[in-house]
């Protein structure tokens, strides 16, 4: 029997497993560092390092996770790096606007059940 149904959304590209998969980790490695180097930042106290930590870390797992996929294979060099440097970017500021939003989500949230500021 032919089932004929209609392709499924559910279905994603090996690129578009990429990108998540690199959302993710994203998020996991900030989180992350921020856990494991906090408490050595603030005894160092010096703010290139902070920037080191908690930016590139994150974006260079992106990266590395984006280079070996299949993303845009046809483009080598200089190209495809840049590309994936600039994919890798938009991942950790989007990562970091998503934090910010569910932060004041839930100030907002609390401050609401608490009967705050009316």
């Amino acid at each position: 029997m032919n089932d004929d149904k209609p392709a499924s959304s559910e279905i994603q590209s090996p690129v578009q497993r990429a990108v998540i998969i690199a959302v993710f980790a994203c998020f996991g490695s900030l989180g992350f560092c921020y856990w494991a180097a906090r408490p050595l930042v603030n005894r160092i106290e010096v703010p290139w390092i902070e920037f080191f930590i908690y930016a590139l870390v994150p974006m260079a797992v992106t990266f590395l996770i984006l280079y070996y996929s299949d993303w845009h294979r046809k483009i080598a060099g200089a190209k495809r790096t840049c590309s994936l440097l600039l994919l890798s970017c938009a991942i950790l500021a989007g990562v970091l606007v998503g934090i910010g939003l569910l932060l004041d989500v839930a100030t907002f949230g609390l401050k609401a059940l608490s009967g705050g500021n009316h």
